[in-house]
């Protein structure tokens, strides 16, 4: 069996990296780095998942840490809260001009993302190593997904313009394939 740590060690002082950097970039706005992951949750995030219990679920924080953040948000403009027009009871959060440009501005931080560029066309083969890691903790620990829709075994293209959730039965704009869902499930070994 080969010794993990290393690999340990060096997310750990990724992610210490990643989480400094968006907490000095929220100084300026006056927000935390929660603030700033749910700006930038709800800035990748289809409609069936802009919800605060997905915004809870994705960012493994309390209703309460939800909340307080949600209020704070819309105080500051930088979010709204809407009522779906099917179902009452389910409230959208949808991110002001600000909140948008903010959430792209700070997240991921600048020098991550030159340090992706640096790599080049290692890019590529790094992506599908962490993407593996990742399906295998979220599995291993019963987590959702929250994938891109066009990687879902729901999503079916309709055309250069829609595509088809097979889960929702809904028609949905072609870019929507290019956000994460919480209704996202892998497909099978066997329809890849």
């Amino acid at each position: 069996m080969r010794d993990v740590d290393p690999i340990c060690d060096i997310i750990e002082r990724i992610t210490t990296l990643f989480r400094n950097e968006v907490r000095l970039a929220g100084l300026e706005y006056g927000l935390h780095p929660v603030h700033l992951e749910v700006l930038y949750y709800l800035s990748r995030c289809n409609q069936l998942s802009d919800t605060p219990a997905a915004v809870t679920e994705f960012l493994g924080i309390t209703k309460g840490t939800t909340s307080q953040s949600i209020t704070l948000l819309e105080k500051k403009g930088f979010l709204t809260k809407e009522k779906d027009p099917v179902d009452r009871r389910i409230t959208h959060l949808l991110l002001s001009k600000q909140g948008l440009a903010i959430s792209q501005q700070a997240i991921p931080p600048a020098s991550i993302r030159r340090g992706i560029d640096k790599l080049g066309d290692a890019q590529d083969t790094l992506k599908t190593q962490l993407e593996a890691l990742l399906r295998d903790i979220q599995k291993s620990n019963n987590c959702a997904s929250f994938g891109l829709c066009k990687t879902c075994r729901f999503h079916k293209p309709y055309s250069d313009q829609e595509f088809f959730c097979d889960l929702t039965k809904m028609t949905l704009n072609i870019s929507g394939g290019d956000l994460i869902c919480r209704e996202h499930s892998e497909p099978s070994k066997d329809t890849l």
